[in-house]
């Protein structure tokens, strides 16, 4: 297994931790407002009929049932070959990121999201879940990869999370932070349980005495 996964994973989920920090007490970060406001206005207000329609494809295929698919598509394979720890990966990645951290966030902080979205949502903004799905399913893809196989699993699943993040932008449901923050989460989750999974451990043998 690479080395670093471990600190990649703290590094992105302290990433994590810094933005949602100054959001979670009510602290005006001007820089992070000013993106917040110019990049999520210049993505939207770029809109053709094209790319709404790819936008929606990622809005439907980030959520859930949809979503589904996507874990399905890389899990049910790694079960027929019974890869059973990479298997468990996936889904640890998916359940701990979707089912219990971005629900979290989000009941914690309960920010409002950007007016008139061209898609409905009722959950608070941040963090992103679609951004925060997306990251962990990449980061859960590169993972159980074969090692040759990352030369172009990490590129498209890095490319993967950036499309989902600018489709919720584009769609008017998130600000740029919202994205970011999924993004961060999500990747970070998926890299902590690679860690706790995939990654070899200590044996410890134990000598008998004469």
């Amino acid at each position: 297994m690479p080395r670093g996964v471990g600190w990649g994973s703290v590094g992105l989920l302290a990433a994590f931790a810094a933005m949602t920090t100054p959001l979670a007490f009510g602290i005006a970060v001007p820089l992070l407002k000013g993106l917040d406001t110019a990049l999520t206005e210049a993505v939207a207000g770029e809109r053709t009929p094209f790319l709404t329609a790819v936008a929606t494809f990622c809005h439907v295929i980030g959520g859930w049932p949809w979503g589904g698919l996507l874990l399905a598509g890389l899990v049910v394979p790694l079960l027929l070959r019974r890869r059973w720890e990479p298997a468990l990966l996936v889904v640890c990645a998916w359940a701990v990121t979707s089912l219990a951290a971005v629900p979290a966030a989000k009941a914690l902080l309960g920010r409002a999201r950007p007016l008139d979205p061209l898609v409905l949502e009722t959950s608070p903004s941040y963090p992103s879940g679609h951004a925060a799905f997306a990251g962990a399913l990449a980061a859960a893809a590169v993972a159980v990869s074969p090692g040759r196989a990352r030369v172009w699993t990490v590129p498209a699943a890095v490319a993967f999370t950036a499309l989902m993040a600018w489709s919720r932008m584009y769609l008017g449901a998130h600000w740029f932070s919202d994205t970011v923050g999924g993004a961060l989460l999500g990747w970070g989750v998926g890299l902590l349980v690679w860690g706790a999974v995939l990654l070899p451990r200590p044996s410890f043998r134990f000598r008998r005495r004469s």
